[in-house]
């Protein structure tokens, strides 16, 4: 009966330690991104700021100017993309950058098949058993 009621404790005890030691390290690594994410947030506001006071010195606008992304239908060859469909690629980067500055620099169309490498890998890893 001794026996049992020192393994008991001893099991006890071990759960009590190892779950304490985790908290403690969920704790640790909850306070370390915190701080690393403020330091990552000023260096940025830093930067942000530098650039402001740059384009001011030089005279240029502090906002960014937002382009027209609208190209006459007439003016597109067969391959072009429309600019209506530009601009909707353009206010999705926006609606998920839109806080930070941001640029669409190109938008190009996509291969129509993948490459023979490609459709083997898939037919490999799609194959019945």
């Amino acid at each position: 009966m001794d026996n049992l009621m020192l393994a008991l404790s001893l099991l006890l005890a071990g759960f009590i330690v190892v779950f304490v030691v985790l908290i403690l390290l969920i704790v640790i690594i909850t306070v370390y991104g915190k701080i690393i994410q403020a330091g990552q947030k000023s260096a940025e506001n830093r930067r942000e700021k530098k650039k402001i006071r740059r384009a001011e010195a030089e005279g240029k606008p502090t906002e960014p100017s937002k382009a027209s992304a609208y190209i006459p239908p007439n003016q597109l060859d067969d391959d072009e993309i429309p600019g209506e469909i530009i601009a909707v690629i353009a206010a999705a980067v926006d609606a998920v950058y839109g806080d930070k500055p941001h640029k669409v620099r190109s938008v190009k169309r996509s291969r129509n098949g993948r490459s023979a490498w490609g459709n083997a890998g898939i037919m490999r890893s799609t194959r019945p058993f």
